[in-house]
């Protein structure tokens, strides 16, 4: 699954068609391959494009005539064609119910996308103006009456109120919404106190003694912590998106990779089928803790892919961390935060890779595309005492960057991370 691509099987992902072993294979597929990766993004699009399309309803008098035609009852129409001998009593109804379905289908087209609101009526064409001041002659019943232009146009005015007064006003649609159970306290959401529901665009604020657990669509849930404030950005097929705005969160999630997005001020955590506990605090850093699957750490580009049992932080102004094992020693997290944060640079480096152990597989494996040129020679030479490059890879081309061998490598060293 790693090296083959997965084409042929993306669009039935995306509908949600494949049976739970086929689907888990293609979302771990789809995470490790970029072109695989661009092709389901592309459908994802496309989806979502297609899922903005209005609906309406046909008029009462389409479904009439459709009822019309099936009852044959515009056979005269139909009559003026000629009829083969060939063509039998099911071929002519089938013929009616085609004629029928493009009927309607040209009446919604021409519904949503050539009909517009009506306008106010215009003032008549050879209506007068005269400079402020003046008077014009207003023809009545043929008689000669001046009035003042301002009585024109109050009148004008009182004409456009009563049209406005007479249209009828559209009631907006009902904002999408997830629902939230309270589990202590009393959470706040939007101008509400309590249980109930978020609607989109509206923030959910937890005090010290209030907790909240929000119903992420379908696809799984997240419990907000005590001192919290979350918004719910946006919910669709294709994406659901929440901003943690301070506070914490734990998500658990059960969906095909990137369809739940969690924002902060320095980066967004894309999930890719996990469970993980987020954190910011007021000042805007952040920290992650995923304890199953994976999620990635998105910022201007740059990109942490966090397996299960590691940790990455994030610093407001500093940017996006590399990730690093919960279980790591205290000299290699110091040494790797003054490389990611204070820049350590090469002396950072050299520290690190002294105390690095065989937890740190990882975190080496994402430093070879961070480091100078200078110190990526001896990051490779750290990770391969840890796991060996797999067939193909080779130094050269490691120390140069080739995409195809650091994806290669980085499956290796995921494949040794879980066994």
């Amino acid at each position: 699954m790693k090296t083959e691509h997965v084409k042929e099987s993306i669009s039935k992902f995306v509908d949600g068609e494949l049976p739970p072993v086929e689907k888990r294979a293609v979302a771990e597929h789809v995470m490790q391959c970029e072109e695989c990766r661009r092709e389901h993004d592309g459908l994802r699009f496309a989806a979502s494009l297609a899922a903005c399309l209005p609906a309406a309803d046909a008029p009462p008098a389409v479904w009439t005539r459709l009822q019309d035609v099936i009852d044959r009852r515009d056979a005269p129409r139909l009559g003026l064609i000629p009829q083969p001998v060939i063509l039998s009593w099911r071929n002519g109804a089938a013929l009616a119910v085609s004629v029928a379905a493009v009927s309607v289908l040209s009446v919604l087209v021409y519904i949503n996308l050539f009909t517009s609101p009506p306008r106010a009526p215009q003032q008549a064409e050879n209506t007068q103006t005269e400079p402020p001041g003046s008077s014009v002659q207003i023809p009545d019943s043929g008689d000669n009456t001046r009035s003042t232009a301002s009585n024109v146009l109050a009148a004008a005015d009182a004409n456009t109120n009563n049209v406005n007064s007479n249209t009828p006003i559209e009631p907006q649609p009902a904002r999408p919404s997830w629902e939230v159970e309270t589990v202590a306290g009393r959470p706040l959401i939007g101008d509400g106190v309590g249980g109930g529901r978020i609607a989109v665009g509206e923030l959910l604020e937890t005090d010290s003694r209030s907790r909240a657990k929000i119903a992420v669509a379908n696809i799984g849930s997240v419990e907000i912590a005590p001192n919290s404030r979350v918004k719910l950005v946006g919910t669709s097929h294709t994406e659901h998106r929440l901003s943690l705005e301070r506070g914490r969160l734990h998500a658990k999630i059960l969906a095909p990779p990137r369809l739940f997005i969690v924002d902060t001020p320095t980066a967004k955590a894309v999930d890719l089928g996990c469970e993980y506990t987020l954190e910011v605090d007021r000042a805007g850093n952040s920290i992650l803790r995923v304890t199953s699957g994976f999620v990635a750490l998105e910022d201007n580009g740059r990109e942490s892919i966090v397996p299960a049992g590691m940790m990455c932080l994030t610093r407001k102004g500093k940017g996006l961390g590399t990730p690093f094992s919960a279980e790591t020693n205290s000299e290699f997290r110091k040494a790797l935060e003054q490389f990611d944060f204070a820049n350590g640079g090469s002396l950072a480096v050299r520290s690190l890779l002294l105390k690095a152990d065989f937890y740190d597989m990882v975190t080496l494996w994402h430093l070879l595309s961070r480091v100078s040129a200078n110190d990526r020679g001896a990051v490779f030479d750290g990770l391969s005492g840890f796991v060996k490059p797999p067939a193909g890879v080779t130094r050269e081309g490691v120390l140069n960057l080739n995409k195809k061998m650091l994806e290669a490598w980085r499956a290796e060293v995921e494949s040794v991370w879980f066994s």
